[in-house]
């Protein structure tokens, strides 16, 4: 994660963690273990940290790269982020829009604390969604452009002056890092609010459905602004929420019969994996 504040945030509360109470007297919907989430939270920000130090030592593109990019290269389902209407001023605000988005999406989760009984298990949520983002950012560092080097749209447009083209991160834009803090961010809060609510039930998914607003929002900007393609945008999506979903559900407490393996026969026989939301 770029953002210092956020950084910030995670170590000040891991700092003080020893000054928590895990048993306060209440039936808790999730389970920390301080011995091993605090460590491991720890690590996610460190390789974090060191993730986006090799990014930044990415080779930039030369002159030679750039005038050989043939837009007819990319996918047809891609290539449409590479014929917008040019126009700096709407670039510059789609790209102010969609940092906007992103920064104000990661604090959203604060907004959890308004309801009583998630107030009350404040410092495991904190300590849960620092884990869960550095899940996702970790994600994006070492699953994303660190190993691929594909380049922005943004470099295929004749009119950009090339002193923009040859700087540092011309190369990641697999994927979009932005979608996915973000998608992390409101998938969290979604997947929060139904397991403190399980009286939801089905309209639980109303939640999920809303959680899609925040990355899209984002991801749209990231689009226009000339920084992904629509594939880079929806992946980022899918893997801001799975870490938003997931990370919280491998810390519920009672998930009996949540995750089963059970043999099946039939036509064919073997096993079959079914996870309980």
């Amino acid at each position: 994660m770029k953002k210092a504040i956020f950084y910030l945030i995670a170590s000040f509360f891991l700092l003080n963690a020893n000054g928590q109470d895990s048993n306060s007297g209440h039936e808790k919907v999730y389970r920390l273990n301080y011995k091993i989430d605090i460590p491991v939270t720890v690590g996610l920000i460190t390789a974090n940290y060191y993730g986006f130090g090799v990014l930044r030592r990415k080779p930039n593109l030369n002159n030679y790269q750039i005038n050989s990019l043939n837009k007819n290269d990319v996918w047809a389902f891609d290539r449409r982020a590479l014929e917008q209407n040019y126009s700096y001023s709407s670039r510059e605000k789609a790209i102010v829009a969609s940092d906007w988005g992103m920064n104000i999406s990661i604090f959203l989760p604060a907004l959890l604390f308004i309801d009583k009984k998630i107030r009350k298990d404040w410092y495991d949520i904190i300590l849960l969604y620092v884990e869960t983002q550095f899940t996702g950012s970790n994600m994006y560092v070492y699953a994303g452009p660190m190993v691929t080097e594909r380049i922005r749209p943004f470099v295929y447009y004749s009119e950009i002056p090339i002193e923009y083209k040859t700087v540092n991160g011309t190369t990641d834009s697999f994927f979009s890092g932005h979608t996915s803090w973000t998608a992390t961010a409101s998938f969290f809060m979604a997947k929060v609010i139904s397991d403190y609510h399980p009286e939801l039930g089905a309209k639980k998914w109303f939640l999920f459905a809303a959680a899609l607003i925040p990355p899209t929002f984002v991801g749209y900007h990231r689009y226009r602004g000339l920084k992904h393609f629509p594939t880079d945008i929806a992946v980022g999506t899918i893997v801001g929420a799975t870490a938003g979903i997931l990370i919280p559900h491998f810390h519920k407490i009672n998930k009996k019969n949540n995750i089963s393996i059970v043999p099946y026969a039939g036509e064919y026989s073997g096993l079959a994996f079914r996870m309980k939301f």
